[in-house]
């Protein structure tokens, strides 16, 4: 094994370690969470307490049914299109989407570390694209305009204000789909350099669609931990693009 070989075999390894944490720790959190959920009346939850349970439960079992299917499949016939982190990637996704409702029993603290698994085998990632091109402002770049975007997707709360009938199918809505934008950005990072195209539909989306949910919950509470990384993430994409502009206009 050449030295380069050797290197990225570790770089490999450690990101695949921080990606079974995140599996495991999200997991056993949504699995104590819907323990809790079980073991209450179930008379008095709502029609969004049983959307909640109930995504979360296609969360666990669909993001695993997918990594063992195409993983595999993909060992097995030697046929890696998207290769196994952009598969584990696609499954992590899925998971996240059980991981940002709030059900009860949730455990913010569990949820965080987990998602600080991901976060740091994107890092990873970086560090080992950034040492084999040239790029590394571009690449570092990318990862935290991802991250920031993560951090932005709106987690699925309760709520009493007047407009909550139109407010929840909305926030439903939108951190859904801002968990898919994040899980085909997740895809193209692992597959590829580690770097971003910073493109213009998943950046709308997500500006859209919190600003909805900000707004129409702002008297009620202002969600400030969505509303800043908004921000940052409105200032990377913006940073992104002058970038991939001025390096278009060297060639």
């Amino acid at each position: 094994m050449t030295k380069e070989k050797n290197t990225d075999y570790k770089f490999d390894l450690w990101k695949l370690i921080f990606l079974g944490a995140y599996f495991a720790i999200l997991t056993t959190e949504r699995v104590i969470s819907l323990v809790k959920c079980c073991m209450s009346d179930f008379k008095s939850f709502s029609y969004l307490d049983y959307y909640m349970m109930m995504l979360t439960i296609f969360a666990i079992f669909g993001s695993y049914i997918y990594a063992v299917m195409h993983i595999t499949d993909a060992v097995k016939h030697r046929e890696k299109q998207r290769g196994i982190f952009a598969e584990l990637g696609i499954a992590a996704g899925i998971l996240l989407l059980g991981g940002m409702v709030h059900t009860d029993g949730s455990i913010p603290v569990m949820q965080f570390i987990s998602y600080g698994m991901i976060l740091i085998s994107m890092a990873i990632h970086t560090v080992q694209n950034v040492k084999k091109s040239k790029g590394a402002d571009k690449k570092w770049l990318s990862f935290s305009y991802i991250v920031a975007y993560s951090m932005a997707i709106p987690v699925v709360y309760h709520t009493q204000i007047e407009l909550a009938n139109l407010f929840i199918p909305i926030e439903c809505v939108v951190s859904a789909g801002m968990v898919a934008m994040f899980t085909i950005m997740l895809v193209r990072f692992y597959n590829g350099n580690g770097e971003s195209s910073f493109s213009l539909p998943p950046f709308l989306i997500a500006l859209l669609g919190d600003l909805a949910v900000l707004l129409l919950r702002w008297k009620e509470e202002i969600n400030v931990f969505v509303l800043i990384f908004l921000c940052v993430m409105t200032a990377l994409w913006c940073v992104g693009n002058v970038m991939r502009i001025k390096r278009k206009n060297k060639q």
